[in-house]
């Protein structure tokens, strides 16, 4: 990676590394909703996609969505919460991402789903996401893993966009990965193969973060071992479908991949990486 740290063109770059490797690669490995993030495993017989839908559905419900609403998802992806929150919740849902293949993906989504009303998406960088100068345009925010790729330095803009985004008494949920240690990008490996400049630290640094930037923490959720069930669902999926993968973008990131998905699986297990 080249340029000034999360500048608006690098954090495009770094972005488009991780997430434009293919939308068919991710429908490959991730379970139907494409959520990329960690699921909540209501019992033992709990399968992926349940589990996906139930974490999408303990998000809309803390947010408070309710059908008229609108709803921010900072770091759409290929839109889970954003679909989800519009089709079962009624929520009028505005979805931002920087990766053009991930809005392609939603918009198709969202047409054929006739949700065309009610999901806008856009391409665009949460810094300059409308409705940040303090009107509070939006009843709920949402933000699944998206600020582990803010950095430490940008993390306080990031607070204040969620802030000032929602309206007074509105409802702001953010799901995050958190790590301590001398790696807060997740060490070597992942920092140059697989997702450039993130930054990850302890969950008290990131609340404090959040109250810095003018909201009340009203809980915290942890879900740690959600997430080495979640990976162990996309590892079945990716080696099932190992030869497909490897047509699609060749064996060295198929390689690389595996390591990725069995690594992250043992620091969620062990404890040196949490999520909330």
């Amino acid at each position: 990676m080249r340029g000034r740290l999360h500048s608006l063109v690098r954090d495009q770059r770094a972005i488009s590394h991780h997430y434009d490797l293919s939308n068919d690669f991710y429908e490959l490995v991730l379970d139907s909703s494409m959520a990329y993030s960690c699921g909540w495993f209501e019992a033992e017989d709990t399968a992926l996609e349940q589990a996906q839908a139930a974490k999408l559905d303990l998000v809309c419900t803390k947010l408070g969505l309710e059908p008229g609403m609108r709803m921010l998802d900072v770091g759409c992806g290929w839109g889970s919460l954003s679909l989800h929150a519009a089709e079962h919740f009624g929520a009028d849902v505005v979805g931002v991402t920087i990766s053009a293949q991930q809005k392609a993906y939603v918009e198709k989504r969202v047409a054929d789903r006739g949700l065309a009303d009610r999901v806008e998406v856009r391409l665009q960088d949460y810094r300059d996401v409308p409705g940040t100068d303090g009107d509070g345009a939006f009843d709920a925010v949402g933000s699944l893993e998206m600020g582990e790729h803010v950095g430490e330095r940008n993390y306080p803009t990031y607070a204040s966009v969620l802030r000032r985004s929602v309206r007074p008494g509105g409802r702001v949920l953010v799901q995050q990965m958190s790590r301590s240690g001398s790696h807060p990008g997740g060490g070597p490996f992942i920092e140059s193969f697989i997702a450039p400049d993130m930054h990850m630290r302890p969950l008290g640094d990131t609340v404090a973060h959040l109250e810095r930037g003018g909201l009340e923490v009203r809980g915290v959720q942890a879900m740690r071992e959600h997430y080495v069930r979640t990976v162990a669902g996309w590892l079945e999926n990716f080696e099932g479908n190992a030869g497909e993968l490897t047509d699609l973008v060749g064996e060295e990131v198929v390689r690389v991949w595996r390591l990725y998905l069995v690594g992250g699986s043992m620091a969620f297990r062990d404890g040196r990486m949490g999520v909330d």
